[in-house]
């Protein structure tokens, strides 16, 4: 139980469990070393096309892309080249994914610094045999931190960009030679471009149209990349209070709480007053530690 004296217009508190500890509260990432696992999730499907060996994973430095076509090409080529290839073991083949099928992939041993993933769909058009659609469900990054604590990263978080190395210029197609083109305000699908429609990213999802043999007005040879921003998963949001205990209205001579874990606390109660002429505020703090019973 705490005990206060006076009576101040306003108490709030911070019990120093995980998550309410006044100390962290500015904090916005945690100690690299901190960090459990982080782990990308997501669940996906490869249809209709025949053409295989279509999709790869990467991870790696990337600057971004500076809109300048030559520039970004020149990147990404970079990029293919240096970046680590996370599929590179079959774990992206179509036969795993004839069904929506979740998957996984161990970002752990990147998380030591920023990093960008990357999607890579590239296949060659033969006018003969149609390019494979691949569908993205429920994407998100989760960082697990050895105190229990989570953070996770949804598809918005992610800043995702594309860019076409072979774009399509065939002026019946959408894309009409952009390659950055990514379908985000359209309002169906486009084969041969990664898909970031709204209706879609809205629920952490989006797609690749490959195009089929009755589409050769609108399917190329593919060489299309999604990149995220350069991503740091030791983030967290900032420890919140544990409430507001007393306002102008009440009087409050005593406050009870249960810890219900062992552990060294460090308790913050804030308190002020406030009116037309001023305001003034002090903050005390307890330590103390509770032991398991014996």
């Amino acid at each position: 139980m705490f005990n206060f004296d006076g009576n101040p217009d306003y108490i709030t508190w911070w019990s120093g469990e995980e998550g309410h500890k006044y100390a962290n509260r500015e904090r916005t990432e945690l100690p690299l070393e901190e960090i459990e696992s982080v782990t990308l999730n997501f669940e996906a499907q490869a249809r209709y096309g025949k053409v295989t060996n279509t999709l790869s994973l990467f991870v790696g430095d990337f600057p971004g892309l500076s809109k300048d076509v030559a520039t970004d090409d020149s990147r990404v080529a970079d990029f293919e080249s240096d970046a680590t290839l996370l599929s590179g073991n079959g774990e992206l083949l179509e036969s795993k994914f004839s069904n929506r099928t979740a998957t996984s992939f161990d970002l752990t041993p990147y998380s030591t610094s920023e990093m960008t993933l990357a999607f890579h769909y590239k296949a060659d058009f033969d006018g003969t045999s149609a390019l494979k659609r691949w569908d993205f469900y429920s994407v998100a990054i989760t960082t697990i931190y050895k105190n229990g604590n989570t953070t996770t990263l949804n598809l918005s978080d992610l800043g995702l960009q594309t860019f076409d190395r072979n774009p399509n210029t065939n002026p019946k197609h959408a894309q009409q030679g952009d390659p950055y083109f990514d379908n985000s305000s359209g309002s169906s699908s486009c084969t041969g471009v990664w898909d970031l429609r709204s209706s879609l990213t809205r629920v952490n999802s989006f797609m690749y149209l490959g195009g089929g043999t009755n589409e050769t007005d609108y399917t190329n040879n593919a060489d299309d990349w999604l990149f995220t921003k350069s991503l740091k998963f030791n983030t967290c949001d900032p420890d919140e209070n544990s409430g507001v205990l007393k306002n102008i209205n009440v009087r409050l001579p005593s406050y009870s709480y249960v810890y219900t874990q062992p552990g060294t606390y460090t308790v913050t109660f804030i308190a002020g007053n406030q009116n037309v002429y001023g305001s003034a505020r002090t903050i005390k703090e307890v330590t103390f530690t509770i032991k398991e019973k014996e």
